[in-house]
C-alpha cells in the first residue's frame, strides 16, 4: 500500500507550482510481507527552495522494520495469507498517531521523518558516502551496520531510543542551565547593583553531573582552547584532595600521564640541545630545571642540594676556588655526591696513545675528576 502527499492549492500557489503534476510525491509505503514501513520524508514548506524534495537529504527514506508489525491471518479454507495494512486516510492517520516510534514527526503536513531535535542523526549519516536510507530494525540492539550495496545504514530501535532520550536530557539540561544563567544575570545586574548589602553577589551553582554532561565521554584535545586547558588544570588541582578517596585509580593514571608527557617534552628538548651543540651553562640550566634527569644516575633516592656548589677553598690571592656543577645528598645515609657535567663534544680519551693500544683519559676528564676533592669528614 502506497500513500502519497498532495500539497494544497494554497501551498502550490505560494510555491508558484500550480498545475505541476510532479507535486504529488510518495510519502509512505507499507509492505506487510516484509514487516516494513518505509517513510519518504519530504520538505512541505512552500517558501523553501527545496520544497517537495527529500527532507533529510541525502537520506531519501527511512525503513521501520518490526517483526509481526502487521496483523496476519491465514484462511482456514484455502490457506491464503491476509495482512491488515492501512488502506484509508483514517487508517493512515491512526497508524501515524499510534504505531510510529517516538522521535518521529507524525503530521503528514510537516512531511514526516525524524523530529527536528534528532536531526543530528541524519547529519551524522550524511557524512558516509553513498548512504541513501536509514533502517530501524528490531533485529539489532546497540550494534550498527551497512547494507551490502552500501546504500542503507542499519541500527536497532534500542540504540535509536537511547540517542533520543540522551538528546532530550541534553536539551532539558541546556534549558535549565539557560534559565539559571538568565536569573543570575537579572539578579546581579538589577538587584546587586541596586543594593549589594541586601542582595550580595551569588555564585552560579552547577547541578550534579553538569560538567560530565558538558564534557561527554570523548574529549578531543585538538579542539580545546588555551582557556579550556587552563580550566581543566585548575579544576583538577582544586578537586584532587577530595577526589583521591573515590577516584584514586584515575588520579594515579593522570599522574603517570603527566610524567610521561613531561618526559616526552624533555626528550624533544634534549634532542634540540644536542642538535644545537648547547654549551655547558645551557645544559646546567636544563638539569637544574629538571633535576630528576640526574637522579637517574644513582641507584638510590637522592636530593639536589645545590647547583654550581663551592667545594674547595680559595688561596690568598682569591684564585683556586673549586666549583662542582651539582651537589646531591642521600638523606638516609647523610652521604653526598658531587656531579660534574661535560658537553657531548668533550673528548673522553687522549688522542695520543699512552702505550701501544692504550689511551689515557683526556685532560678535560681528568680535570673534572680531580677538581672535586673529598670533603672533610665532619664530627658531631
Amino acid at each position: 500500500m502506497e500513500v502519497f502527499f498532495q500539497p494544497s492549492a494554497t501551498r502550490l500557489k505560494i510555491a508558484h507550482r500550480e498545475g505541476d503534476p510532479t507535486t504529488r510525491v510518495l510519502l509512505i509505503k507499507f509492505e506487510a510481507r516484509t514487516d516494513t514501513t518505509t517513510l519518504y520524508p519530504v520538505n512541505t514548506m512552500p517558501t523553501s527552495a527545496s520544497f517537495l524534495t527529500p527532507k533529510h537529504d541525502p537520506i531519501v527514506s527511512i525503513e521501520l522494520v518490526l517483526k509481526n508489525g502487521f496483523a496476519h491471518m491465514v484462511d482456514d479454507y484455502d490457506g491464503a495469507e491476509h495482512f491488515v495494512v492501512p488502506s484509508t486516510l483514517d487508517d493512515v492517520q491512526m497508524y501515524l498517531e499510534e504505531c510510529m516510534p517516538s522521535g518521529f514527526t507524525k503530521n503528514p503536513n510537516f512531511g514526516l521523518g525524524l523530529d527536528r531535535t534528532l536531526s543530528f542523526i541524519t547529519q551524522a549519516l550524511s557524512q558516509i558516502d553513498g548512504i541513501k536510507q536509514l533502517r530501524l530494525t528490531d533485529e539489532k540492539t546497540l550494534e550498527v551496520s551497512r547494507s551490502a550495496d552500501g546504500k542503507t545504514f542499519e541500527m536497532g530501535y534500542r540504540l535509536f531510543d537511547e540517542l533520543r532520550r540522551g538528546a532530550n536530557r541534553f536539551d532539558d539540561k541546556a534549558r535549565a542551565s539557560s534559565r539559571k544563567k538568565k536569573h543570575q544575570a537579572a539578579y546581579t545586574n538589577l538587584l546587586t547593583r541596586l543594593d549589594r548589602t541586601k542582595f550580595p553577589l551569588k555564585l552560579f551553582e552547577r547541578a550534579p553531573d553538569d560538567l560530565a554532561e558538558v564534557i561527554g565521554e570523548t574529549i578531543v584535545d585538538a579542539r580545546l582552547s588555551e582557556k579550556d586547558r587552563a580550566a581543566v588544570v585548575s579544576l583538577a588541582g582544586a578537586t584532587v584532595r577530595k577526589s583521591i578517596k573515590t577516584q584514586r585509580a584515575g588520579l594515579v593514571k593522570l599522574h603517570d600521564e603527566i610524567e610521561l608527557a613531561s618526559l616526552d617534552e624533555l626528550i624533544v628538548h634534549m634532542e634540540t640541545q644536542f642538535a644545537a651543540r648547547a654549551t655547558e651553562p645551557q645544559w646546567q640550566k636544563l638539569f637544574e630545571a629538571n633535576p630528576f634527569i640526574l637522579d637517574m644516575a644513582f641507584n638510590v633516592p637522592v636530593l639536589l642540594l645545590q647547583g654550581q656548589a663551592h667545594v674547595g677553598g680559595k688561596i690568598l690571592d682569591g684564585s683556586g676556588e673549586k666549583i662542582a656543577d651539582f651537589l646531591f645528598t642521600n638523606q638516609l645515609t647523610d652521604s653526598i655526591a658531587i656531579l660534574e657535567i661535560k658537553t657531548p663534544g668533550m673528548d673522553l680519551v687522549s688522542k695520543k696513545q699512552y702505550r701501544g693500544g692504550v689511551l689515557a683519559p683526556s685532560p678535560e676528564l681528568v680535570g673534572a675528576v680531580v677538581q672535586t676533592p673529598r670533603p672533610d669528614r665532619q664530627t658531631a
